[in-house]
């Protein structure tokens, strides 16, 4: 692992430009709809490649293909009522409970023109940041792994002691640099750390929307595991000292000393992606496409 993060190290400084933002306090989907604008920003060339650490509010954060049926945006309506609202992510992967309690951490870069990363190396770009603090600042032994029965499974989970405390997802939108295309090329990688979020809760809520879309239960609780129960500290400062350590390996790395917010024209082209960010907006397009005629 130590190689691991020394090889991430210096694909870091080997970037240039880079620019941080800091978000700590999101409300609605406003959050998730900053995605898209901020990933554009960084494919036309308008912001550097860009690391973001923010919170979401209270929720569960979807991938699309989630909400493939009418049943599946029926069930994030439900959701909704027992204050468990169902946000639309960019990235893929499958639901991630979101909030108080959860540290996000998003990685955009301009998709290049000619390969020079692959979807392993955009994982370890983003998984190794949130390692160094976790050695760095809490003393743990954090590594890459599956966790058959966790939220959003994948080979790059970040485990600690067999129980997964990060899920991360990806997606490459647009052509490379260089193309001409109406919507332009990035690359964006996203990882949700557990902090103190109540974990029974957050798995509960995971179960239930999966059971009314798919009618499955498929994340098991002792996947699963908060930073808080790891270490020998209250909620509140193990969320601070994240949110400390994760700048602090951050400006190791990039050399970037003062975090920023996202551009006011981020903000506006936000706004206009909101609705991309709802499930009621997916419900509309299945109520369409039903509608259409099937093709000869």
């Amino acid at each position: 692992m130590d190689d691991l993060l020394k090889q991430a190290e210096a694909r870091f400084r080997e970037v240039k430009p880079w620019r941080v933002l800091y978000e700590p306090d999101g409300e609605g989907s406003l959050p998730y709809a900053m995605e898209e604008a901020i990933g554009e920003s960084v494919a036309r060339g308008e912001a550097p490649a860009t690391l973001r650490i923010w919170q979401g509010p209270r929720a569960l954060v979807v991938a699309k293909k989630d909400l493939r049926t009418s049943q599946a945006v029926k069930a994030a309506q439900m959701m909704k009522e027992v204050d468990w609202p169902v946000y639309v992510r960019q990235s893929g992967g499958t639901a991630v409970p979101h909030g108080p309690g959860t540290l996000n951490l998003s990685l955009f870069l301009p998709r290049p023109k000619e390969m020079k990363w692959n979807i392993d190396d955009i994982y370890r770009l983003l998984g190794a940041p949130l390692i160094r603090m976790l050695k760095r600042s809490f003393s743990l032994e954090p590594y890459f792994g599956e966790v058959p029965g966790s939220f959003c499974d994948g080979r790059y989970n970040v485990v600690v002691g067999g129980k997964k405390i990060v899920g991360t997802s990806q997606i490459w939108k647009g052509g490379p640099a260089g193309l001409k295309s109406k919507r332009p090329g990035y690359i964006l990688a996203h990882a949700t750390l557990l902090t103190w979020i109540d974990r029974e809760q957050a798995v509960s809520a995971l179960n239930a929307f999966y059971e009314m879309a798919e009618g499955t239960r498929p994340v098991y609780i002792d996947t699963v595991a908060t930073l808080a129960s790891l270490v020998n500290s209250t909620p509140e400062v193990a969320g601070q000292q994240v949110a400390e350590g994760l700048l602090k390996v951050i400006e190791d790395w990039t050399g970037v000393r003062k975090p920023e917010l996202p551009t006011e024209k981020e903000r506006t082209a936000a706004k206009a992606y909101l609705n991309r960010s709802l499930p009621e907006s997916y419900g509309e397009q299945l109520i369409a496409s039903e509608g259409e005629p099937e093709a000869l």
